[in-house]
């Protein structure tokens, strides 16, 4: 620089859409859309002079905005899109549940606790209830036959499953409100 004077170099609108890669419409688009690439005047009277170097920058700083931009667009993208798989995940679990293929560890752990609390019970009431009938009993094949039918009947009730049981009627009642809630936040 010589004498403070800066030096630049000055192009017009078609060799700086060369420089820059693009059509003179876009330049003209950015110009009228961004704001970008301020003309000099000379004397009063506006000509389509353009300061390359800060054209230049304004168009790499615009670049960058974009693709910023379309990141955090994709980012949302992404994010929406997985937000709306475990949606479905989340109504599939709901639609086994309904169809009682699913239930919760919960209602398992509860019906499993009240289903072996009932078979103890029921096995150390065989010495009570057989006591009275085998004491009358000499015959040894006799007081087996009578203990090995209480051992059965009892082992019986164990096979006696039956999901539905498992399900309580408030577990579908709270369901319904879920899927209420669901609609509502879908509308």
């Amino acid at each position: 620089m010589k004498g403070g004077k800066k030096h630049y170099m000055e192009v017009n609108q078609k060799q700086l859409a060369t420089i820059l890669g693009v059509t003179d419409r876009r330049i003209r688009q950015l110009i009228n859309e961004f704001g970008l690439f301020h003309n000099n005047e000379h004397g009063g009277k506006r000509e389509k002079r353009y300061d390359l170097g800060k054209c230049v920058q304004e168009f790499i700083q615009y670049q960058v905005d974009a693709e910023t931009n379309r990141g955090a667009s994709l980012n949302k993208e992404q994010v929406s899109a997985e937000h709306e798989e475990i949606k479905k995940k989340i109504s599939m679990l709901k639609l086994k549940r309904l169809r009682r293929q699913l239930h919760s560890a919960d209602d398992v752990e509860e019906f499993l606790t009240s289903m072996l609390v009932n078979f103890r019970d029921r096995l150390l009431s065989i010495p009570q209830k057989t006591a009275p009938i085998l004491a009358s009993v000499d015959d040894v094949n006799k007081i087996l036959e009578i203990l090995e039918k209480e051992v059965c009947e009892t082992i019986e009730e164990l096979s006696e499953y039956d999901p539905l049981e498992i399900e309580k009627e408030k577990d579908y009642e709270r369901m319904d409100d879920d899927m209420e809630e669901d609609e509502e936040e879908e509308e």
